[in-house]
């Protein structure tokens, strides 16, 4: 696999090691070879790395395996989640998990990435419902934003909703992109 096809979440192994690719850029130079500078997580260390490689690179694709996963809960660092197939319970690091965990709440089922028996990565599905705790008055005629206003929800997250979103809403939002979807009640 040449390393321009290297996307945020891909796996691939470099020098007998695997990484899970955070970041991609493709910076091209005017009458050279294109770099593209990956920011990466080892798997076995859990250390952040930055690798620039030529655009001609190649490296190995890893093929992972997809098993169903429920979010139990998380202890500092750690995010605990339990096989829904075997009961067994898995804790991934939270440099691993990133921005993720402002989806994650009780009980949500994810995809979990396996490579030789062991979770690396997890999928969120495309959208979550969660609860808003805070949200900022939206007064009627208020449209200078387009009638929008910022809500937190209960992970934390912070939504820019319709005007008319209060406390206690139940809200569907977008984990790709993190955009409001719809109002569930």
């Amino acid at each position: 696999m040449n390393v321009l096809d290297l996307k945020e979440g891909n796996v691939f192994e470099y020098e007998g090691k695997l990484y899970i690719v955070k970041n991609a850029t493709h910076i091209v130079q005017q009458q050279r070879r294109g770099i593209v500078k990956i920011k990466a997580i080892e798997i076995d260390t859990q250390r952040g790395i930055e690798f620039s490689f030529r655009s001609d690179i190649e490296v190995k694709e890893v093929i992972l395996e997809e098993i169903p996963l429920t979010y139990l809960y998380s202890d500092g660092d750690e995010y605990y989640f339990m096989d829904n197939n075997t009961y067994e319970q898995f804790h991934i690091s939270s440099e691993i998990i990133g921005d993720k965990k402002n989806y994650l709440k009780e009980n949500l089922e994810v995809i979990g990435l396996s490579y030789q028996g062991k979770i690396i990565d997890i999928q969120l599905p495309f959208t979550v419902s969660l609860k808003v705790i805070e949200a900022e008055p939206g007064y009627k005629g208020d449209t200078v934003q387009g009638g929008k206003k910022k809500v937190k929800v209960e992970t934390g997250l912070i939504v820019q909703t319709p005007l008319f979103i209060e406390v206690g809403d139940v809200i569907k939002i977008d984990t790709r992109t993190g955009e409001y979807i719809t109002r569930v009640q």
